[in-house]
Order: C-alpha cells, then sequence, then structure tokens
C-alpha cells in the first residue's frame, strides 16, 4: 500500500522571502548606520582641528594685550580682554574633548604606556587647569603621599583624565568652595580622588554620569556651560588603561570622583611604604 500526502507550502516560502527580504534591509541599515558614524567622527575631527588654530591664536593674542605689548590697556579693556581669554580657553577644552571623544570611539586614540608616577599626573592636571582659577576664590588641595604610586600607563591621556575631572569640580563648585586632589594606593591598586564641595548630582540621575552628553537637572537650572562629554572620555580612557572611574554624590554638599588603576609594581609599593 502507498500513501501519498500533498501539502501547500506557498505560505511558508512567502514567509521565508520576506524574512529573507527583511534581513537584507537591516544588515544595509547597520552598513548605512556605520558609514553614516564614520562620517560623523571624521567630521568632527577636521572641524575641531580647523578651529583649534585660530582658537588658540586669538587666546594667544588676547593674553600679549592683557601683559601690555600692544601699548597700555585701561581697566575697561582689561576685563574685556579678561572675558575673550576666558571664553577663548573654554572653547580650547570644548575642541580638545571633541578631538579626543572623536579618537577614542574611532580607536584611533591608542594608549602609549609607560611607567608613570601618579602623582606627578596630578601636579601636572593641577598646572594644566590653572587658567581656569583665574578670577576665581577657590582652595585647591593636593594631598600625595612620600613614596612613588606606579602605574603604567599613557601620561599625556591620564592628564588629559584627571584635567577633565578637576574642570568639572573647578565649574560646579562656587567660589568660596574647595577641590582636593589626592593620590593613595590600596592592595594592587592606585587611587586618585577628585573632591569638591560644589552643587552635587541627584541620587536618581548618578548612574548616567558617565553616558555622553549627559548633563545633571541641577546643572541646566543654574545655566552651567558644558557640553556632557567630558565624563564619557574619563570613562573611555580609564577603560582604555584597564581601570574604572566611580562617583559618589550628595545634591548640595558635593562630589567625589575616584579614578581606580592597577599598580604597575604593587610588591615594590609595599615594600616602600613599610
Amino acid at each position: 500500500m502507498f500513501t501519498a500526502q500533498l501539502v501547500d507550502t506557498t505560505e511558508q516560502h512567502s514567509a521565508r522571502q520576506l524574512l529573507e527580504a527583511a534581513l537584507v534591509k537591516e544588515r544595509e541599515a547597520v552598513v548605512e548606520l556605520q558609514r553614516l558614524n564614520d562620517a560623523k567622527s571624521t567630521f568632527v575631527s577636521s572641524v575641531s582641528h580647523e578651529l583649534r588654530t585660530p582658537v588658540t591664536s586669538v587666546v594667544g593674542y588676547t593674553e600679549m594685550l592683557i601683559d601690555g605689548v600692544g601699548g597700555d590697556v585701561n581697566p575697561d579693556q582689561r576685563d574685556m580682554l579678561g572675558r575673550i581669554r576666558r571664553n577663548g580657553q573654554r572653547l580650547m577644552v570644548l575642541i580638545e574633548d571633541l578631538l579626543t571623544a572623536s579618537r577614542l570611539e574611532s580607536g584611533a586614540n591608542t594608549p602609549v604606556l609607560r611607567n608613570h608616577d601618579l602623582r606627578d599626573t596630578a601636579k601636572g592636571a593641577l598646572e594644566g587647569v590653572a587658567p581656569l582659577l583665574r578670577d576665581r576664590r577657590l582652595r585647591m588641595n593636593l594631598e600625595v603621599g612620600s613614596q612613588p604610586t606606579p602605574v603604567l600607563a599613557d601620561a599625556g591621556q591620564l592628564e588629559r583624565l584627571v584635567m577633565n575631572l578637576l574642570s568639572n569640580a573647578i565649574k560646579f563648585t562656587p567660589d568660596g568652595g574647595a577641590v582636593t586632589v589626592r593620590v593613595s594606593h590600596s592592595g594592587t591598586n592606585a587611587l586618585l580622588s577628585v573632591s569638591d564641595t560644589g552643587m552635587g548630582i541627584p541620587e536618581d540621575e548618578q548612574d548616567q554620569l558617565f553616558s555622553r552628553f549627559f548633563r545633571s537637572s541641577s546643572a541646566q537650572r543654574q545655566a552651567i556651560q558644558g557640553t556632557g562629554i567630558g565624563l564619557s572620555i574619563v570613562r573611555g580612557i580609564a577603560s582604555q588603561h584597564g581601570g574604572a572611574v566611580s562617583a559618589a554624590s550628595v545634591e548640595g554638599l558635593g562630589s567625589t570622583f575616584t579614578l581606580n588603576l592597577p599598580l604597575d609594581d604593587p610588591a615594590a609599593v609595599d615594600a616602600a611604604t613599610l
């Protein structure tokens, strides 16, 4: 006995064709999004490079005028030149942040790792933010131990990370407040923290702190300028160095950001502290 069964697979075949077409469209969409993302990164990098030279020139000549190179400057002119300089420096910080973010995103920001003392990073970053402290009344404190705190790091990138944390602390702390940089170690980890007595961050927003372009509601209410990319850069650089950044904040009382990196030679550090 023979049994034959005929099955109509038209619907199954149509469904399979629709699925294959949808997958093709999805792949094309992914490719297009990647192309647009690459174009965006290239555009941001190119524009930032083009802006850096003229802004540097503006800031440089403004400082020369303030110093009297072009002749005597009266108090009103000095005040106006000071405003130009401050805004020019703000633009320089923005441009450098855009360039760094673009490099991190494209993978072009490869760190050159060498043995480096984290205490030197803290000192260099404090010198780097000195222009932001002009006309401000803030107490800047540096607390480092007497023994080296060695890490394997790209010194320039690490200093950029700490400068971003410092510039945030300065920006969000009102005159009369204090910003403190501490360098220490715990076990096999090197620690660098930046604390301030500023406005703090609402608790329900703290999990978004390191997201790109995030700005807290308190900063927006007080119209404090910023793009919200500084902390995403901090996280990216820390990750490239095998470390991490954490934040602790109480709204109205201040914030502390802590960088945690592996010590380059934990045994030597422990022996030196005995």
